[in-house]
């Protein structure tokens, strides 16, 4: 339907960037607004077509030998109530490892997503966080600089259950002496009043087993606006990759005028195929995006990703929470 879209109860606030570990400038990179998407792949799962990727297994991790797990307190919501609730959590490990193999949410509708990290502790007990400690502030990025890890970070609007489940043999390393912080937005898309109660689970596995130590990355394009009642591409390429960048999860961040969230190889033996090509917003399968085999970005000179958005409402969207968009890549590493 064409018009002009509803406003939220709360204004929505600038976002910058999330648990920017790698980021768009760092590895020679940069934005194309105006640039078309990479030509389309006809087949995604035949053995001579490019990997890209498949959804998480739905279960745990192999040779799981613990775990942790929160779940946030009961939040009414009123129909078109945006709110921003941040609570920080002990992280009281099960088990002999600290090694997290994957993990698992549970949401209904009302959650948009939470941001889901540690770091070191700052206090006692289930709490609050304090004034400024919102996902709308990207506190994420300050976390992950201080040893912490990224937990979780779901599909945009996403019910039911999402998995996380890396392959066998990989999972990324959490650290004694740490909290875990739990960001969430939360928005309420219908008419009728909401309970929201989302609870998340994870699995430590057996460190003897793990091959391989995954660290997490985040890339954030910006500087764009979607023009009203049209289609929209954003393009980046990030150029000189140092190495091999061997990527084995990527989650993208779209909100609901998403239509695509696509990336290609440039140069080497696969330049111009996709790595990813994923509708970018989807509530009810989710979007993570898991590589077995990993996938290299570094096997050329480098890569693109970008959004296209359909824009039907008859003034422009920026960047934002809430009624607004993004394009943001999370992944694992």
């Amino acid at each position: 339907m064409i018009g002009r879209r509803p406003r939220l109860a709360v204004e929505a606030r600038w976002l910058s960037t999330l648990i920017v570990v790698a980021s768009l400038g760092s590895a020679g990179c940069s934005g194309d607004a105006s640039s078309p998407p990479p030509n389309e792949v006809d087949e995604i799962d035949e053995p001579d077509a490019p990997n890209l990727g498949h959804p998480p297994a739905a279960e745990p991790p192999a040779n799981v030998v613990g775990g942790f797990g929160i779940s946030l307190p009961s939040t009414t919501l009123a129909p078109g109530e945006e709110l921003f609730p941040c609570w920080v959590f002990p992280l009281e490990l099960d088990g002999p490892s600290h090694i997290v193999g994957g993990g698992k949410l549970t949401a209904s509708p009302g959650l948009h997503h939470g941001n889901i990290t540690t770091r070191p502790v700052t206090g006692d007990g289930i709490r609050p966080c304090e004034p400024g400690e919102s996902v709308e502030f990207g506190g994420e990025a300050s976390d992950i600089l201080a040893g912490g890890a990224v937990l979780f970070g779901s599909s945009t609007q996403v019910t039911g259950e999402e998995w996380q489940s890396f392959p066998e043999g990989m999972g990324f390393p959490i650290a004694d002496g740490y909290e875990i912080v739990a960001r969430m937005h939360y928005l309420n898309t219908t008419a009728e009043t909401l309970q929201v109660a989302p609870s998340y689970e994870w699995f430590t596995i057996d460190e003897s087993t793990v091959e391989r130590v995954l660290g997490p990355f985040a890339w954030v394009l910006t500087g764009w606006e979607i023009p009203p009642l049209s289609t929209h591409t954003v393009t980046g390429r990030c150029n000189n990759i140092p190495g091999p960048m061997q990527v084995v999860n990527a989650m993208p961040h779209m909100h609901a005028l998403g239509t695509e969230f696509f990336g290609t190889y440039v140069g080497g033996e696969l330049d111009g195929e996709r790595w990813l090509d994923s509708v970018g917003y989807d509530p009810e399968g989710g979007v993570i995006t898991q590589y077995t085999p990993a996938i290299d970005l570094g096997q050329g000179e480098g890569f693109t990703f970008g959004c296209t958005w359909k824009n039907t409402y008859d003034e422009v969207i920026g960047e934002g929470v809430g009624n607004d968009e993004m394009c943001i890549l999370f992944g694992y590493a």
